[in-house]
């Protein structure tokens, strides 16, 4: 499934964050350009000034050289092709503002500006309180691992919000061991219309679920593949997408959720959950196109004014109350 541009976006920065260097403009994959091109619109990324005074060819990319200008041009001497022409874009370098993500990040909380950012060591920062509890900012996972004082005198008398990249090698799922409630940047945030908004819930399903046409969570089978609706004896199949959206929003617990929030969940480049279950013409009158579109309306609640999307109330209810007469 591709990303979006929102979503490529969000886990660039991510990424850049995470390694806290800078980068060239012209050591740009081709494949993270637009997502970069985009985080410049953004300004969540600005150019940096570097040491110009050496450069790597162009030409072998094997060498590095000092540059030299040579009439109006600039040049670097290649021990192996000789003088090689040095372009601007060769020496703009990049890196996250700072400022951007602390004020995007301080938004999707709802922090007061009043409060203030307090820089506790290199890399980590107290960007203001949360539910009344401390939110601590980091570049780096390790660096809080290696220094285990630091979340000590971020967290005053409250299990502290923590907000960091994902490590780059896999992990425990709670590395701090219960010392603050991590959010990784890359599950608990995400970014759209040039803002971030934070994923509050996080009900997320077990893997252990079989995958069959059976209800397993509500009318949903395991893998979400599969949808049965009251009155109906048999399951409505969904494509990979329309089980994304309708899994998205079985997460978030019935909460309304704009539908930006809904389709980064889901992981879909589209606009809204209901562009995945739209019928083409030539699809009309065909049950297995239809089916999903007749599932979709019967199980989701949408606020057109306030641009939000829910599971009907009906649909969470009597997943409890499944649950309850199977415990009782």
């Amino acid at each position: 499934m591709n990303l979006s541009r929102n979503a490529a976006a969000w886990e660039l920065v991510c990424q850049r964050w995470q390694s806290g260097h800078h980068w060239f403009d012209d050591a740009i994959p081709p494949v993270q350009r637009t997502a970069h091109e985009h985080l410049v619109e953004l300004k969540a990324v600005k150019p940096v000034a570097v040491n110009q005074q050496f450069a790597l060819c162009g030409h072998c990319g094997l060498h590095t050289a000092p540059i030299f200008r040579d009439k109006a041009a600039l040049r670097m001497q290649c021990p192996e092709c000789g003088p090689v022409a040095v372009a601007a874009r060769d020496l703009k370098a990049w890196v996250v503002d700072e400022e951007w993500l602390i004020r995007k990040l301080r938004a999707a909380f709802s922090v007061p500006t009043h409060q203030e950012v307090v820089r506790i060591t290199a890399g980590v920062w107290r960007i203001g309180l949360h539910q009344r509890t401390a939110v601590l900012l980091a570049r780096r996972l390790d660096l809080l691992l290696q220094q285990p004082s630091v979340l000590a005198r971020g967290r005053g008398e409250t299990v502290l919000w923590l907000i960091t990249p994902k490590r780059l090698r896999e992990g425990d799922d709670d590395p701090v061991a219960g010392a603050a409630r991590w959010l990784p940047m890359e599950e608990r945030f995400t970014l759209y219309g040039g803002n971030v908004s934070f994923i509050d819930a996080d009900t997320s399903r077990g893997d252990e679920a079989i995958a069959s046409a059976d209800p397993v969570y509500g009318p949903f089978s395991a893998d979400f593949r599969w949808v049965r609706l009251q009155g109906e004896g048999a399951s409505i199949e969904l494509s990979e997408a329309q089980a994304a959206v309708l899994k998205a929003l079985w997460e978030f617990g019935g909460q309304s959720q704009e539908a930006h929030l809904v389709m980064s969940r889901a992981g879909l480049a589209s606009d809204k959950p209901i562009d995945v279950f739209k019928v083409k013409a030539q699809h009309k009158g065909n049950e297995r196109y239809e089916g999903p579109l007749r599932a979709y309306k019967a199980l989701v609640k949408t606020n057109q004014r306030a641009g939000t999307y829910a599971l009907a109330p009906g649909v969470m209810g009597a997943a409890i109350s499944s649950a309850v007469a199977t415990l009782s």
